[in-house]
């Protein structure tokens, strides 16, 4: 095997860890946006009291890391291609 192989060999492992983090992130997200809405069910009429304040923080964070690994992904992509 070539070492132009073993680089796109190596590309193709990464490219699938990255993918699988996303659906982690994705389920993870989705998740915690059920969490929020069994939390609200608690107390409707009070949703701040059940809801954690940092609840929305994890979200933004998510959101973050998906954006970041997307990012990654994509420039690994373009690398992969000029190859």
């Amino acid at each position: 095997m070539s070492a132009l192989q073993e680089l796109q060999q190596a590309l193709q492992t990464v490219s699938d860890q990255l993918e699988q983090t996303q659906r982690h992130l994705a389920t993870s997200r989705t998740a915690l946006h059920q969490a929020e809405s069994a939390l609200r069910g608690v107390d409707p009429d009070n949703p701040e009291t059940v809801v954690p304040p940092g609840l929305h923080r994890a979200d933004d964070q998510i959101e973050h890391t998906l954006s970041t690994v997307e990012q990654v992904a994509d420039t690994i992509r373009q690398f992969a291609a000029g190859l």
